[in-house]
């Protein structure tokens, strides 16, 4: 029984999380555009578009991700003009694995929610959406993700726990053990 409370708290933060990422449809993909989302492309280079995404290669994120390389990733999506505070739909091609992956590693360090468009543009356009041919202009978003608790896999932005309520009881849970 002494260990029923910090498991109950970890298994609150797991379904948290799954809550705040999830693979979407284009119809549950626009809505969340709709609703405030930023469209991240995932591919390096592409003819067609979200309307309004930023574009940054999947590649450099996941490799910064993978090694723990929080100042990394911060610089690169600041540079993109991406804001891991606010909601985030990630998407590159139908089934791409490279977005996959960056979104269920972002669900661990992004406190908005991380959602990943499963058909990619191809879904997108094929319900007569449509795309554009360029990334929307942006500004750089200062930004700057800590580790949570010093350990890799744990990273979130600075800040975090004001927008995370949830979070923020477990961490004052861990912290009177």
């Amino acid at each position: 029984m002494k260990h029923a409370r910090p498991l109950a708290a970890l298994a609150l933060l797991a379904a948290a999380a799954l809550a705040r990422a999830e693979p979407v449809s284009a119809t549950l993909a626009e809505q969340r555009l709709t609703d405030g989302a930023q469209a991240w492309d995932v591919r390096a280079t592409s003819p067609a578009l979200l309307p309004g995404s930023k574009q940054l290669d999947a590649g450099f994120c996941l490799a910064a991700l993978q090694r723990g390389d929080m100042a990394a990733l911060s610089r690169a999506v600041s540079a993109a003009g991406i804001d891991l505070s606010r909601d985030v739909l990630i998407y590159g091609e139908a089934g791409d694995a490279r977005a996959q992956a960056l979104h269920e590693l972002l669900a661990s360090v992004a406190s908005g929610r991380v959602d990943w468009l499963v058909g990619g543009v191809d879904e997108w356009r094929l319900g007569g959406r449509h795309t554009v041919a360029a990334p929307a202009a942006h500004l750089p978003v200062p930004q700057h993700l800590v580790w949570r608790d010093g350990s890799a896999g744990s990273a979130r932005m600075a800040g975090a726990a004001l927008r995370d309520p949830v979070a923020s009881a477990a961490e004052h849970l861990a912290a009177a053990r």
